[in-house]
């Protein structure tokens, strides 16, 4: 195998990503020299090297080309139609050219995580499975239980799905994952439905959580407020008519330390993820096709990609950097109905590994993932909370009978005045005669 690299100055982050990707790389390449090179270049410390692209000789498969690839774009958050030079090692007068090529890279990949999942099939995986994070058909083991998920509320485990709601008012169902994550950066692909009558009149949504205390039903779409950790909410019925209303169903995200409260009158608005306006309107309800929702947490930052329309690609949602989860928490999917109903189903849910590498801090120490506090940078704006003027107690119902009964009292209104202007007019002829 031979190599097209770009050399730069000791750089940690560099330094570390050279040992993480020819540590991948060692997997699909026996080749002693080659395993040479990557000890002269880890332990020479003169300088880092960054592999950018691989090409392999006639003697290897193309297949393995796509491959290392594949995992270098992946590593290093590089556009697949990026067009590299050939550079190898540079003398010192070259060393700002090369410099300011590898700047350069850096720049017009800047969109790189969009640009690599987005339009991507909802079919490739991306790092390692893990099982014991997963859910897939058959869903029971030995048991009447689900293995490693645990099943509250209304929930009922069929053939096909896992209900975590009936069509039917004021109830609430939900399945955890009883076993604690414990990698830092993840893919979790939701495969779900929510489904019910075809008018206006549904509800209340669905939520995914990354949670510190699994379990524990509540008010938030079948879950705990005041929460430790990451909610994905799959709201379907607007409580929220004000200045700041949109579509639903809508997708948002809230990242919480316990000490927020989420404000459901309010859609969740005052502590959304990356502002007010940050999610999506997604169209999934009531779909004859697969309906899917990608959870990306990798370098810290969220992003949510969706697969509402069927089309097998991924439409970006939403992505917000500066987003800090500790590691421990559990995974879980909740659901809740109230005056208004939905069905809520969960078909399969599928977690990978997925592998970055952390800069260090100032100290030249990492944190340790399970101590960090759950926090994000961007979040909506704090405002207060203004009531709005209380529901009619009549219900829709009540209103619709006193609609109809004022319209037929002005009907029996303009009838007698019909009858009464008529009078009139006969009397005044009865005079001249």
């Amino acid at each position: 195998m031979q190599a097209t690299i770009l050399i730069i100055r000791e750089d940690l982050l560099v330094q570390s990503l050279m040992v993480e990707t020819f540590r991948e790389l060692k997997r699909y390449h026996g080749n002693i020299l080659f395993h040479f090179l990557v000890y002269f270049i880890i332990n020479l410390r003169c300088a880092a090297a960054l592999l950018v692209t691989c090409n392999v000789i006639c003697s290897r498969s193309f297949t393995l080309y796509r491959r290392c690839t594949k995992h270098l774009q992946r590593s290093l958050n590089l556009n697949s139609n990026t067009r590299w030079g050939t550079m190898y090692f540079l003398p010192n007068h070259l060393f700002n050219l090369s410099l300011i090529y590898y700047l350069l890279l850096l720049v017009n990949n800047a969109s790189g995580e969009q640009q690599q999942i987005s339009d991507t099939s909802v079919e490739e995986w991306r790092g390692y499975f893990r099982k014991e994070h997963s859910l897939a058909k058959p869903y029971q083991g030995n048991g009447m239980g689900i293995p490693y998920w645990d099943i509250q509320g209304t929930t009922i485990v069929t053939a096909q799905q896992v209900r975590l709601t009936a069509n039917v008012q004021s109830v609430q169902g939900g399945i955890w994952n009883n076993v604690p994550v414990n990698v830092r950066d993840w893919e979790l692909h939701v495969n779900f439905a929510i489904h019910g009558s075809t008018g206006d009149l549904f509800g209340d949504g669905a939520a995914i959580w990354y949670v510190q205390d699994p379990g524990q039903a509540g008010p938030v779409f079948g879950s705990k407020d005041y929460f430790r950790g990451l909610g994905i909410f799959l709201d379907t019925y607007s409580n929220h008519n004000g200045p700041h209303v949109h579509g639903h169903p809508y997708i948002s995200a809230m990242v919480n330390n316990g000490s927020l409260h989420y404000d459901h009158d309010m859609d969740g608005t005052h502590t959304q993820l990356g502002g007010e306006h940050t999610g999506c309107e997604a169209k999934f309800r009531n779909r004859p096709h697969k309906t899917q929702l990608l959870i990306r947490y990798v370098g810290d930052t969220l992003s949510i990609y969706t697969d509402v329309l069927g089309t097998g690609q991924w439409k970006e949602c939403m992505s917000v950097d500066g987003v800090q989860l500790p590691t421990g928490y559990h995974f879980g999917i909740t659901a809740a109905t109230g005056d208004l109903s939905d069905y809520h189903d969960v078909i399969s849910v599928r977690m990978f590994e997925q592998e970055f590498v952390h800069m260090q801090d100032g100290t030249g120490t990492t944190m340790d993932p399970r101590q960090r506090e759950p926090y994000a940078q961007n979040v909506a704006a704090p405002r207060d909370h203004i009531d709005r003027p209380p529901a009619s107690k009549l219900g829709w119902i009540g209103t619709t009978v006193l609609v109809i009964l004022g319209g037929a009292l002005c009907v029996l209104v303009l009838w007698f005045g019909v009858i009464f202007v008529n009078h009139r007019q006969q009397m005044s002829r009865k005079r001249f005669y």
